[in-house]
């Protein structure tokens, strides 16, 4: 069957090529650099992320859902979550801001519900996004978005909300992944599609 490049599919590819923007405006401009730069990525995140939204209204409104579209959705978000926490844990500006430790949190718990995705529904068993996936992206989205806008405004209270937001981020993300692990387990037991 061939890709369906219609509408939502193509802001979801374009979701992609704004990411890899993102990502090369982070590394390339605003290493050790405060201010300016990291106004445009922070714009740039904004775009990247409300864009989510748009795809999957789109998709559902016009009722031009795809096969391409299931995956490559949830794989966009997971990219650009992904890439800027693993660049910002790099980058002068936002070091002291990203443990190592939430990295890889955020990115296992992507690979443990990807892989429990894959082999349930390669079971023929569906396992669709929930409410507790949605959430886990829209605090993760709020962390990234936060530490973006930090070096550019040296606000304090920004500062503190990412404190904070830190390890609301850490909290979620654990329970979300406890919560696809059960239902999986669920589903894998019950052998039934829930």
């Amino acid at each position: 069957m061939p890709l369906s490049l219609n509408l939502p599919n193509r802001i979801t590819i374009g979701r992609f090529l704004l990411a890899i923007v993102l990502f090369l405006l982070m590394e390339l401009v605003c290493r050790g650099r405060v201010g300016f730069p990291w106004y445009a990525a922070f714009v740039l995140y904004m775009v990247t992320v409300t864009s989510d939204g748009l795809d999957g209204y789109l998709a559902r409104s016009r009722n031009q859902i795809t096969a391409f579209g299931r995956i490559a959705d949830p794989f966009a978000d997971k990219v650009v979550i992904c890439g800027v926490l693993i660049l910002a844990q790099d980058l002068p500006a936002t070091a002291w801001a990203v443990p190592a430790w939430l990295v890889l949190l955020v990115v296992a718990r992507e690979f443990l519900v990807s892989g429990l995705r894959g082999y349930l529904e390669g079971r023929g068993t569906g396992f669709a996004a929930r409410w507790e996936g949605k959430t886990k992206l829209v605090v993760q989205a709020i962390f990234c978005g936060a530490l973006l806008f930090y070096p550019g405004s040296r606000f304090g209270w920004v500062r503190f909300g990412l404190e904070v937001w830190l390890w609301v981020t850490a909290v979620v993300t654990v329970w979300s992944a406890i919560a696809y692990v059960r239902r999986a387990t669920e589903l894998l037991r019950t052998g039934a599609d829930v």
